[in-house]
């Protein structure tokens, strides 16, 4: 379902809530509750669109790691949010798109017709792409995040970066064809505060949402495959006997609790003090529980095309 505040409206629909708006720099701002795919849908546009590409949540994640590494318990967090964001404001950190299939390193995920390119976090040039997606990172995160002073250190880093990174995008964008209108530069941005703090008058706000079951589930299978992978690497590497990775799925939680997890989840993030989520008034609120996943992309991508004056190319969505 696609919906702004007032009304609801089916994915086809969506060109008429656009403006024509030709700005020479075009901002996305993607928020909504943990596992609703914010990040997946936020990356596809970015490469649809050939826009830069922030995963916001990859910074709160870094400086929850960094928490963890300086030896802070979770219990004692709330005591050290200062410390934290000192921590987070000194370190150094890089978020790498893939844009093409020749970085073997990384992993491009296939789904129908689109390609989601893998992101890469460096965090003082080490690599800690996986290890910011355990499940005690994700149980400490919303702490971590919730404090005002990690919160500012983080805006400043996400401002900085989206400039980094909407100037990689400009200097890789292919030339128009001619008697085209040019494609301005922009970057996408995702994360749960992004339209409503970071960037309050970005051109194109989107709020995507799913029921508490349907995130669990995605997150459950996303907990699921990277346990295999894993668990295949570890047989490679690994001469000694290893879980087979069919079996790897006996070390994650339930459907059911991964449900209430998210659901307590989305409590601290909408009753927290500083920069809580909420949907901005001028935000198209996408409910994906049903969609696939190329409707919620490619209408997000045209919805952005229509804003800037240039022509939708997925109507048959």
């Amino acid at each position: 379902m696609f919906c702004t505040r007032a009304r609801v409206l089916h994915p086809r629909c969506l060109w008429s809530l656009g403006h024509t708006r030709l700005a020479r720099s075009f901002t996305i701002a993607i928020d909504g509750p943990a596992a609703s795919g914010k990040s997946s849908t936020a990356r596809a546009v970015a490469r649809e669109l050939g826009f830069g590409y922030i995963d916001s949540g990859s910074i709160y994640r870094c400086a929850t790691l960094l928490a963890l590494r300086k030896g802070i318990a979770p219990s004692d967090v709330s005591e050290h949010t200062d410390e934290i964001a000192d921590l987070i404001s000194k370190a150094s950190l890089q978020i790498k798109i893939q844009r093409t299939t020749d970085q073997p390193t990384l992993t491009m995920i296939a789904t129908g017709r689109l390609v989601v390119p893998a992101v890469q976090v460096l965090l003082n040039d080490e690599d800690v792409s996986r290890e910011i997606r355990t499940p005690d990172i994700n149980r400490l995160v919303a702490k971590v995040a919730s404090a005002s002073g990690v919160r500012k250190a983080a805006l400043r880093i996400q401002r900085s970066l989206a400039q980094a990174a909407e100037s990689r995008a400009a200097d890789l964008r292919q030339p128009d064809k001619e008697g085209s209108k040019a494609m301005p530069g922009g970057v996408v941005m995702d994360g749960r505060d992004i339209g409503t703090t970071v960037f309050p008058n970005a051109e194109l706000k989107i709020y995507l949402d799913a029921s508490a079951m349907a995130r669990a589930i995605r997150r459950w299978d996303e907990m699921n495959s990277q346990a295999k992978e894993d668990a295949t690497a570890k047989r490679v590497d690994d001469s000694a006997e290893s879980k087979k990775p069919e079996d790897a799925q006996e070390y994650h939680p339930s459907v059911e609790d991964i449900a209430r997890e998210l659901e307590q989840r989305d409590y601290e993030d909408i009753n927290r003090e500083h920069s809580p989520l909420r949907i901005a008034p001028d935000a198209v609120v996408i409910d994906n529980t049903n969609l696939t996943f190329e409707q919620q992309v490619y209408s997000i991508a045209d919805l952005a095309r229509e804003r800037m004056g240039l022509e939708r190319k997925h109507d048959d969505m």
